[in-house]
C-alpha cells in the first residue's frame, strides 16, 4: 500500500463517534508515516464510557451523568463540551503548523467536529471523518462494554451511551460533510490497513466545497 502523504500536510485530523475505530487507525497511520499521534481526550475531560476494562467500579459522577440524563440531553452535553474544546484544538493545530520542531501530527477525537465545521482551511491540514452503521456501533459497544454480562444498572448506562453515540454519529457525519470534510464509512473496509489506504487516497484529492 502506498502511504505517501501530500508533502504540504503537517496535520491529519481523524474524527468520528465513540467506538468507530479512530484511535486504532490513527495510531496505525501515525506509526506507518512516522508522525506523532495525539488524542483530543488528552486535552480536556468529559464523562467517558460508562464501563471499565477491569473490575473497577464506574465512578459515581459518570454513573449519575448517564442515569440522570436522556439521550438528547447527553448529546447536548457532549456537544457543548466539544465546542468549548475547539479553541484548544485550533491552538494545537496552529502551533504544529507553525513550529517545524514539533513534528507532524495525527490528531484524533470526536471533539474535532467544531473545528472542522468552522470553515477553517489550511493547505497544511487534512481531515477525515469516520462513520459506521448503527448495527456496527451497537455491536462494538456491546462487545467492548461486556453488556451481556453486565448488571441492570450498568446495562442502563451502556444503553444510554449507545443512544447518544448513534445520535452523535448521525449529526456530526452530516455536519462535517456539509462543510467539505471527507467522510468514510468504516463498514466498507475489512482491515485497518485497507481503511488507512482509503484515508490516504481521499487526502490526495481536494476536499469538497
Amino acid at each position: 500500500m502506498n502511504t505517501r502523504i501530500d508533502p504540504h500536510l503537517k496535520v491529519i485530523l481523524i474524527g468520528g463517534s465513540s467506538n468507530v475505530g479512530k484511535s486504532r487507525v490513527a495510531r496505525a497511520l501515525a506509526e506507518k508515516i512516522g508522525w506523532r499521534c495525539v488524542s483530543t481526550d488528552s486535552l480536556a475531560k468529559h464523562p467517558g464510557r460508562p464501563w471499565r476494562q477491569t473490575n473497577k467500579k464506574v465512578p459515581d459522577h459518570v454513573a449519575e451523568h448517564y442515569l440522570s440524563l436522556k439521550a438528547n440531553e447527553l448529546l447536548e452535553s457532549v456537544i457543548l463540551h466539544h465546542r468549548k474544546m475547539s479553541p484548544l484544538v485550533a491552538e494545537l493545530v496552529r502551533v504544529t503548523v507553525n513550529d517545524a520542531g514539533l513534528g507532524k501530527l495525527v490528531l484524533e477525537g470526536s471533539a474535532l467536529w467544531p473545528f472542522i465545521t468552522s470553515g477553517h482551511r489550511l493547505k497544511e491540514v487534512g481531515a477525515v471523518w469516520l462513520t459506521a452503521s448503527p448495527d456496527a456501533l451497537r455491536s462494538r459497544i456491546y462487545e467492548g462494554s461486556g453488556f451481556l454480562t453486565a448488571n441492570e444498572q450498568n446495562r442502563g448506562m451502556i444503553s444510554r451511551f449507545l443512544e447518544r453515540t448513534l445520535l452523535f454519529d448521525r449529526k456530526t457525519a452530516a455536519l462535517v460533510s456539509e462543510h467539505g470534510c471527507r467522510v468514510l464509512n468504516v463498514d466498507e473496509y475489512k482491515t485497518t490497513e485497507e481503511l488507512i489506504g482509503g484515508m490516504v487516497d481521499c487526502l490526495k484529492a481536494p476536499p469538497a466545497r
